[in-house]
Order: C-alpha cells, then sequence, then structure tokens
C-alpha cells in the first residue's frame, strides 16, 4: 500500500505521483557511429541489443507527452543515428507545456547544416556536446573520432546558425566525463566552450563498466560525515601514540599486544560514535582516501575545481559540477522529479542506473545490474504503468530513504551489491529497492535530465 505519513514521499515529492511522468527520457537508438572502450554496450555481460525506437512507438507516449516537462531524446546510443529524431520531436512539440524542453546529449559528429536546421526547426531547445579534451595528446585522441576539436567547434556553429535561421532560442552546453588522465583539461573545456557559445558544462564522473576503468575515477565514496569522523578518531589515535593504518595490519596478526588491544579499543569507540551519530562507515575505504587526500595530486584536483569554478563564473557558463565526495544523504533525483525512462525496445524503467543490465565497477568490486521494469509501451499506455501499484510501490519506498548507504557500510561489497548469488530481492535492512549503491545517488554522476 502507498504510503501516505505526514511530511512522507507524497507530500515532499508531488512530481513522483502525478497523473503522468514530468520527465521523460527515451533512448531513441542504442547504436553508436563510436566505438568507445569506456561504454556500457561493451561492458561485460551487457544486455543492450542494437535496436531504434519506432516513430509509431514513440507516438504512443502522446498522452504523456502533454504533462511532461522535459524531454531528453538519449540513450546508450547517439540519437543523431536515427532517421526518425526531428519527427519525434516535432511530435512532441506540438503537445508539451510551452514551457516544456526537449534537448539530448551526443558526440555532435553527424550533424550536417540540413540536420541541425531540421531539429531546431521541429523544437529541440537543448543541445549537450561531448568534449572530451581540447588536447589529443591527453585524452590518447579519442575525441570522438577526431584528432582536434575542430568538428566539434563547426557543430556548435551549425546550431547557432540553424537558430538564428529559423528564430528559435536555443541552449547549448559541453558534457564533460571527469577522469584521471583528463581532469586537468577541465578550465580548456570549460574556456573553449564559452568560446563556441556554450551556456552549460556538464561535468560526472566516470562509473567503470570495465576493471581497468576504476583507476580513472576520482569520486571519494565516503561522506563528508564520515570523512570528518574518520580525521577525529585519527587526531585521537595519533595523540595516544596510535595509527588508524596500523589497524588493517593488526587484524591479520594473530598476535597480541597492548598496543594492538588499546587501537581495537580505538576502533571500537569510533564505530560506536557513527553509529550514534547515524553515519555509515567504511573504514577501509576511509584509510585508502585519507592517504589518498593527503597526496599532492589531490590537492590539484581540488584547486583545478576551485579555479574551474571561478573562471565559468568569469565568463558567465554554468558549471554542473559533481561533488568529489559522496554526499550525507543519498537522493533519487530521477524519482523525486517524477521520471520515466524509456528504453529503444519500450521498456519504462525507474531510472538511468536500473534501464539495462549490465556489469560494472564500484568500490573495487564488480557489480551485475539487473533491469528493472515496470511494463512496456508496446502493449500497456505510459498511463497505466506510471499508475501501476507496483511502480507507484517502487516510488513511494525509494523516496523513503530507508536503505543502507552501501558504499558506505563497514560489510561492503556483500552479495546484495554484487548481485552474483540471486536476483536482489531485499536488503540487509530490508527494503525492496536496490538503490543503497546507487552512484546517480550519491551525487557523482550527472546527465542532461
Amino acid at each position: 500500500m502507498l504510503k501516505q505519513t505526514t511530511g512522507g514521499p507524497l507530500e515532499k515529492f508531488p512530481a513522483a505521483f502525478r497523473e503522468y511522468p514530468a520527465r521523460l527520457q527515451v533512448e531513441v537508438t542504442t547504436r553508436c557511429n563510436m566505438n568507445c572502450s569506456m561504454c556500457v554496450k561493451y561492458a561485460p555481460e551487457s544486455d543492450i541489443p542494437e535496436t531504434d525506437i519506432s516513430l509509431e512507438d514513440f507516438k504512443k507516449l502522446g498522452p504523456a507527452l502533454e504533462h511532461c516537462e522535459k524531454l531528453v531524446l538519449n540513450g546508450i546510443g547517439e540519437p543523431l543515428l536515427h532517421p526518425g529524431l526531428a519527427a519525434m520531436a516535432a511530435f512532441a512539440r506540438e503537445r508539451m507545456p510551452k514551457h516544456g524542453s526537449i534537448g539530448f546529449q551526443t558526440n555532435g559528429l553527424l550533424f550536417t547544416e540540413a540536420r541541425a536546421r531540421e531539429l531546431v526547426e521541429a523544437g529541440v531547445d537543448t543541445f549537450c556536446i561531448s568534449v572530451d579534451s581540447v588536447d589529443s595528446s591527453v585524452s590518447g585522441g579519442e575525441l570522438h573520432g577526431q584528432s582536434s576539436t575542430e568538428r566539434l567547434a563547426h557543430t556548435f556553429a551549425l546550431l547557432k546558425q540553424a537558430a538564428e535561421h529559423s528564430g528559435s532560442q536555443i541552449k547549448l552546453g559541453a558534457e564533460f566525463v571527469l577522469m584521471a588522465d583528463t581532469y586537468k583539461q577541465l578550465p580548456d573545456v570549460i574556456r573553449w566552450a564559452a568560446g563556441q557559445g556554450a551556456e552549460f558544462v556538464l561535468c560526472s564522473h566516470v562509473l567503470a563498466y570495465h576493471e581497468s576503468m576504476q583507476e580513472q575515477s576520482l569520486f571519494n565514496p565516503n561522506t563528508p560525515a564520515a570523512t570528518e569522523l574518520f580525521d577525529k578518531w585519527n587526531d585521537i589515535a595519533r595523540d595516544q601514540g596510535q595509527d588508524l593504518q596500523n589497524y588493517f595490519s593488526f587484524v591479520w596478526n594473530p598476535g597480541r599486544s597492548m598496543k594492538r588491544e588499546k587501537l581495537f579499543d580505538l576502533i571500537r569507540e569510533m564505530r560506536a560514535d557513527a553509529e550514534l551519530r547515524g553515519i555509515w562507515i567504511n573504514l577501509r575505504n576511509l584509510a585508502d582516501w585519507d592517504q589518498r587526500r593527503r597526496t599532492d595530486e589531490y590537492q590539484q584536483l581540488l584547486d583545478i575545481y576551485a579555479y574551474s569554478e571561478e573562471l565559468a563564473a568569469e565568463l558567465g557558463v554554468d558549471l554542473r559540477l559533481p561533488p568529489l565526495m559522496a554526499e550525507n544523504e543519498l537522493s533519487c533525483s530521477f524519482v523525486e522529479e517524477g521520471a520515466a525512462f524509456i528504453t529503444s525496445n519500450g521498456d519504462v524503467s525507474p531510472c538511468q542506473f536500473l534501464w539495462h543490465s549490465c556489469t560494472c565497477y564500484l568500490d573495487g568490486s564488480e557489480k551485475l545490474l539487473r533491469q528493472k521494469k515496470f511494463g512496456n509501451i508496446k502493449g500497456v499506455e505510459i498511463s497505466e504503468i506510471w499508475d501501476s501499484v507496483p511502480y507507484k510501490v517502487f516510488r513511494s519506498d525509494v523516496l523513503e530513504y530507508e536503505y543502507p548507504y552501501c558504499s558506505n557500510c563497514p560489510m561492503a561489497p556483500c552479495d546484495d551489491i554484487i548481485g552474483r548469488s540471486t536476483e536482489f530481492e531485499c536488503d540487509c535492512l530490508g527494503v525492496e529497492v536496490p538503490c543503497g549503491h546507487c552512484p546517480w545517488a550519491m551525487g557523482g554522476l550527472q546527465c542532461l535530465m
């Protein structure tokens, strides 16, 4: 039964329980003109066939589009490969509220003058162009198939000309993935994008779909609250001639000593302190990141972040930076804002984390993601799917935020996280939504939605 307690999900997040979704993300195709090594399509056990949504099936979203405030026309693939993209945009624009926005993220390589004009005239008002780097030597030359940004600059120019020709107002932006190999390029990307007329730069940490990509992540999964608590007890330990880092060698040492036992007492006190404050802590992660935070490289990352924010403000660019550290509280903007996700084969899913089955790597371990779907628009009306009891209960349970903060749990990675032994039924607290390990909810990943 849907929870209706005072101050509960229905009152706090009304968009999640409207008659229709407030936002829609439609994966128009899973095909792509690129073969990027980091892509989820090439992850082990990825279950993403190459398909296009038909215009006929897209039109089944008509009733929902009448209530849609934001429509994003992309998913795993490159939207410009779909020949009916402009027709879908025009169909949506005729039905959406006047204030409604239509946009998509793209590698930008397939734009021509004609293509840019037809999309702008069809009603697409937001274009987000992927920019890996402005220095091909830094990114290994993988500038979406280009050895320079000249082709992307041409894309920005085509879109500006199309908007001027049709008298339309459009918003141009760039997307940049923060990685160990490329983050130093961020100020140059902001400056370059501003020069092309970009109003915003959308940044996201990388989600490792391959084991080798883990070292590229700059995202600290520990929360500020957990880190502050660790620092407090680290100082206490040092005052007593101890080092919390020694705990991990002592754990596997069968010998006994006064120093060992006093350190164990300190750890027990720290954990009791964390429990009293309601803070999830993963001691191994905290210790590892404590060492990393003390390096010159990490300080350089902080400096790049600070300078990038100053530069963006100076240039009038809306810089959407993800935090370097996990948020203190999990928060699902997808469900809170009433979003629904439609795959290229018509499946309806609640979020980007659960709309495709694949493997990824989080907290040093492989995780098997399984798709979560509530119906398919080919056979059932979107309103019926959205209003179904299982989907409404799912959204309500997500917004109760009663599930564990998995990355900050001392037991991670457990079977619930790894997902290998059995399909997810409930987590260690008995909650039936698989959201405690979601990098979007932690704040690490961002998208146009």
